[in-house]
């Protein structure tokens, strides 16, 4: 179980842990995603997004051509769908997730279907 909390920004000096995800993800001894795992058993990789005031967001981690990407499913349709901006994959459901290996205490990126990179921390490895 990974999670990951929102890292220092302008907006939160200070990070925030109430902006988090949890992510079931097969990983490496190295900390790298397992793609064979992951291809398969892709229903071990879930994540659950929480944030104040708005409804918990539950999705899984897909595979795209430039690496993974977080796809969240609400009711059986696509959370965002129906979005005019995409993230070049021309799916607005993706959030990328941008992490070669996932350590204690280090930053990931995570990419919104809008093109803004948002940093969390990596505050739980187990």
């Amino acid at each position: 179980m990974i999670r990951l909390e929102l890292a220092s920004n302008w907006q939160f000096p200070r990070g925030s842990a109430g902006r988090s995800y949890l992510i079931l993800l097969p990983l490496t001894n190295e900390g790298a995603i397992d793609t064979a795992t992951l291809q398969s058993q892709p229903s071990r990789a879930i994540v659950r997004r929480y944030w104040p005031n708005e409804a918990e967001m539950v999705g899984h981690l897909v595979a795209t051509p430039t690496g993974y990407a977080i796809r969240y499913e609400m009711n059986g349709t696509d959370r965002r769908s129906g979005g005019s901006e995409t993230n070049g994959h021309g799916d607005p459901s993706l959030f990328q997730f941008g992490a070669d290996a996932i350590r204690m205490g280090e930053e990931i990126f995570l990419t919104e279907p809008d093109g803004h990179q948002v940093r969390y921390r990596v505050a739980n490895l187990q």
